[in-house]
């Protein structure tokens, strides 16, 4: 069964930062490594800036971040632009 988690942050690049490392500890949490969580929010950090380029004062970001059998895979959309990024990582079961 997969794991979902909704996360809204402002834009704001101040506040970025932690939809990483909620990201970082949503993948180990899950079952991956510590390298696995460095890797997923060092692709995250990218696609929040990619998605958040040109958004207004007071704008927001929505995430879903979801853990499958072999990967987390997080959908971000803000201000009309959107990304996913997906990270292999054996999610431990249940």
């Amino acid at each position: 069964m997969a794991e979902t988690l909704t996360l809204t942050l402002p834009a704001e690049a101040r506040y970025r930062e932690l939809g990483s490392e909620l990201a970082s500890k949503f993948a180990e949490i899950v079952g991956g490594s510590a390298a696995d969580a460095e890797a997923l929010a060092s692709a995250l950090t990218n696609a929040l800036d990619e998605v958040a380029a040109g958004a207004s004062e007071g704008d927001h970001i929505d995430a879903t971040l979801q853990a499958t059998a072999s990967a987390i895979e997080i959908t971000l959309r803000c201000a009309g632009r959107s990304a996913t990024v997906r990270q292999p990582v054996p999610v431990r079961k249940p």
